[in-house]
């Protein structure tokens, strides 16, 4: 595997921690006058639709600041917009146009900013940067997002402060749109996918192109129902053994679309290791299963030069977590992958 050049991994740095300073979203503003009086409006785009923000009166000094950040966001998004291509360009993996702006509408709901973890194939594209290597592309591929929440009170936000409503004109702070709203604000054919109970909220979001979103959570009990509600995202998740220590302590990191999309997802070394497991629990000669055992070995490869104790921290605290779901789970795929070192130096066999 080629290595990340140290100018990129630079440059991805500071892209990085420029959108973790973004208090606005991008846009441009404008004056309406209503009645003799005059309003100030901002707008933007957000996936593929054209939205209003309603800022407020002209003449108030706090819809001034909010307008005069909009604008200052507008050309700093211009300016990492060129940094995401150059990083492109550079060769580090970015996800499909399509992938971009659903992560893209998830961001700026702020999802990620209330403690929603991006998981599966959709993370694996965002770790080069984050393990210094160009990952396989073949692993890469992905008609999913997985996205995960420890906590079943997660909300849309509010656009950082300027207001947008669910249906996208003027703003009423606060409001929080169903997660199939802010779907359709990257793809109008967004839809929830109905369960055995109708009325009950839809875990998995599917487009006509076949693109899938599903909403994950950590299971607490083994009486946990098989869709657990996310009331204020007219949502539910489903519950999956072992999401709580996947993303424990995520990382920030940064979706080369647009002008970077800021997510979060696991920790490498986290993740490589939850594949270990989760290809054990797939059935022989899948296809998934073959997946996860590639992403696995080639970010174990990677952290092995860029940061051996990760890797060896992540192996040692999942094995101390249990015998058969853990364990033996991850030296059987250890043993396939041929990484042998790696599954007797921990267990004392």
């Amino acid at each position: 595997m080629k290595s990340v050049q140290p100018a990129l991994l630079t440059l991805y740095a500071d892209l990085l921690q420029q959108l973790q300073q973004v208090t606005a979203p991008a846009g441009s503003v404008r004056t309406q006058d209503v009645k003799g009086k005059e309003y100030l409006k901002a707008n933007f785009t957000i996936g593929l639709q054209r939205r209003t923000l309603y800022i407020g009166r002209a003449t108030d000094p706090e819809a001034k600041r909010k307008a005069v950040a909009v604008q200052d966001e507008m050309q700093r998004a211009k300016a990492r917009r060129q940094t995401v291509g150059l990083l492109r360009r550079g060769g580090i993996p970015a996800p499909t146009a399509e992938l971009g702006r659903v992560l893209e509408v998830l961001a700026l709901a702020d999802l990620f900013r209330k403690g929603a973890v991006l998981v599966g194939t959709a993370a694996y594209q965002c770790f080069s940067p984050l393990v210094g290597t160009i990952l396989p592309a073949a692993s890469m591929m992905t008609q999913d997002v997985d996205l995960a929440t420890a906590s079943l009170a997660l909300a849309a936000g509010d656009g950082r402060g300027v207001g947008i409503d669910s249906k996208g004109q003027t703003g009423a702070p606060g409001s929080s749109p169903s997660l199939e709203e802010i779907l359709q604000r990257a793809d109008s054919t967004f839809a929830g996918i109905p369960g055995l109970t109708p009325a009950a909220f839809p875990s998995h979001f599917r487009a006509r192109s076949g693109l899938m979103v599903d909403v994950l959570t950590p299971l607490r009990s083994r009486a946990d129902p098989d869709r657990m509600p996310v009331p204020a995202l007219s949502a539910a998740a489903t519950p999956l053994q072992h999401l709580d220590w996947l993303i424990d302590s995520p990382s920030p990191a940064v979706a080369l679309y647009g002008a970077g999309v800021l997510v979060q997802v696991p920790q490498p070394a986290r993740y490589a290791v939850h594949k270990l497991i989760l290809a054990q629990k797939r059935g022989p000669g899948s296809v998934k299963r073959q997946k996860d055992l590639d992403q696995a070995k080639a970010l174990i490869d990677a952290l092995k030069q860029a940061d051996p104790f990760a890797i060896e921290d992540a192996l040692e605290d999942a094995r101390g977590r249990g015998e058969r779901g853990w364990r033996d789970r991850i030296n059987r795929s250890l043993h396939q992958l041929g990484l042998t070192e790696l599954a007797t130096s921990h267990t004392g066999r």
